[in-house]
C-alpha cells in the first residue's frame, strides 16, 4: 500500500584489536566478539545499534507493509486515511502513525478526535513490534492517551505478521476506541477541584519542577477555554505528553512515546475523578 523505500539495515560481525609486543617487534592481534553483533546503515555504514548475537533482525521495509495490508483487511474505513513515518536514535526506532478521520468522533461542539493507530518497530531492543490504539484531538493536535487497558497488538519480534490476529485486533480496537470516546463525552461535564488537579500532576511530575510549572501553566489555558472540568485536565496531561519541550529533537517520536506511557499510568486517577460524587 506504501512505499516509503526503508532501509534494508543489514547485520555485521563485530571485531577487537589487541596489541601485543614481543621483545622489540609488535603485532596486533584480532578476533570476533562471539556474543554480539552489530546493525548497521549500509547507506552510511553508521552502526545502528549493537545486539546480542542471537537478536532476529526485522526489517521495516517487510513488517510494516504486512501491517498495512492488515489494516487494509480489515473493518476500518481508511478513506482519507493519514499515514506518518518518525524515526529516532539515528534510525534504531521506528514508528508509523495511522489517522482514520472516517472514525471521528464529536467530544462537543466543535472539538473532534479521531481514531489513531501507532505501529511500532526498533533495531535497538528498545520495541517489539507492536501497534496501540489512541485518538487524535484536532482542535489542539493533542495525541490522546487510551487507558491502562488499551488495546494493542503485541507479537514476538518475528519475520511475519500474524495477518489474521492483527485483522481480529484491529476490530477490538474500533470497538475500544468508540468505548473511549463515549467516556470522554463525559468529561466536559465532569467538575474538577484544585485537590484533584494537585494529585494528578504531583503523581505526573514526581520531583520535577520544570513538569509541575508547565501543567500548571497549560491548565490555566485549557480551564480558560474548556472549564474547569474533567476534559480540561485530560488535555492538559496530553499537551505535556505531545507538545512540551524537548531537548534532544533527533529523538522527538521517541520521548513523546515514552511521555505517553507515564501519562498512561495516571489515567485511572481521572476515572477515580469521574465516578467520584460531584458536589
Amino acid at each position: 500500500m506504501n512505499n516509503d523505500n526503508f532501509i534494508r539495515v543489514e547485520e555485521r560481525p563485530l571485531h577487537f584489536e589487541s596489541p601485543n609486543l614481543y621483545g622489540t617487534h609488535s603485532y596486533t592481534g584480532f578476533g570476533n566478539v562471539k556474543d554480539f553483533k552489530a546493525i548497521v546503515n549500509p547507506n552510511t555504514e553508521e552502526i545502528i545499534s549493537v545486539v546480542g548475537s542471537g537478536y532476529q533482525l526485522v526489517q521495516n521495509a517487510d513488517i510494516f507493509p504486512q501491517y498495512d495490508e492488515a489494516i487494509e483487511l480489515s473493518d476500518l474505513n481508511t478513506n482519507g486515511m493519514n499515514r506518518k513515518v518518525y524515526t529516532s536514535h539515528s534510525g534504531g526506532r521506528t514508528k508509523v502513525e495511522y489517522t482514520f478521520p472516517e472514525h471521528r468522533v464529536a467530544i462537543r461542539d466543535n472539538d473532534e478526535i479521531d481514531l489513531t493507530l501507532t505501529v511500532l518497530n526498533s533495531y535497538d531492543t528498545s520495541w517489539r513490534f507492536r501497534s496501540i490504539l489512541g485518538a487524535f484531538r484536532l482542535l489542539c493536535t493533542n495525541g490522546m492517551i487510551v487507558g491502562t487497558a488499551f488495546q494493542q497488538y503485541q507479537g514476538k519480534h518475528t519475520l511475519n505478521l500474524d495477518t489474521n490476529r492483527a485483522i481480529k485486533d484491529l476490530a477490538l480496537s474500533l470497538d475500544f476506541f468508540e468505548e473511549n470516546a463515549n467516556s470522554w463525552k463525559e468529561y466536559p461535564n465532569v467538575r474538577v477541584n484544585a485537590f484533584q488537579v494537585d494529585r494528578v500532576f504531583k503523581a505526573l511530575s514526581k520531583d520535577s519542577k520544570s513538569i509541575r510549572v508547565a501543567l500548571d501553566e497549560s491548565h490555566e489555558g485549557y480551564v480558560r477555554r474548556l472549564g474547569d472540568n474533567l476534559w480540561a485536565l485530560f488535555n492538559t496531561l496530553t499537551h505535556w505528553s505531545t507538545h512540551y519541550k524537548v531537548r534532544n529533537e533527533a529523538n522527538t517520536s521517541s520521548i513523546v512515546l515514552n511521555r505517553e506511557d507515564k501519562v498512561r499510568k495516571v489515567l485511572p486517577m481521572l476515572d477515580d475523578i469521574r465516578w467520584s460524587p460531584q458536589v
